[in-house]
């Protein structure tokens, strides 16, 4: 009997508890830094209440990832799925040393997912070669 308990709440713990324990983590956060950033930009208010917000908030502003670097993750991504495809494949067909517990389905869906991010990113590079050099302009200013 505790047994098969033991068999049904694993799988529910990791199937939704953990998901939802991660969202929740994520979440609290998120809105811990930003009321972090709420409370210096009022301290530096009351301090100095001739500071322009907008230069303060521009500075505090978190440092985003450039257009080309999200553009290149997901080349690498898209690289990584599909040569760990590739390899799930091999290893099915040769049955590596002996072992036949792979399921057979992963090798396709990597490579499946890998194609999708390739897809997205020579997709967004076409898309996004106008914002790219903007960008670039924008940081040989600075």
């Amino acid at each position: 009997m505790a047994h098969a308990l033991i068999e049904i709440l694993i799988p529910i713990g990791v199937a939704v508890v953990l998901p939802v324990a991660i969202v929740a983590i994520v979440f609290k956060s998120a809105l811990a830094s930003d009321r972090n950033r709420k409370e210096i930009i009022l301290a530096a208010l009351e301090k100095n209440p001739n500071l322009d917000v907008e230069d303060l908030v521009k500075r505090m502003k978190k440092s985003n990832k450039l257009i080309k670097e999200k553009l290149l993750a997901r080349l690498e991504r898209g690289c990584g799925c599909c040569l760990m495809g590739v390899a799930f494949l091999l290893l099915y067909f040769f049955e590596f040393m002996g072992r036949t517990d792979l399921p057979p389905i992963m090798g396709p869906a990597l490579i499946a997912i890998g194609i999708a991010f390739l897809v997205s990113y020579f997709v967004g590079r076409r898309m996004l070669a106008k914002e790219m050099e903007a960008e670039q302009q924008n940081m040989k200013q600075e």
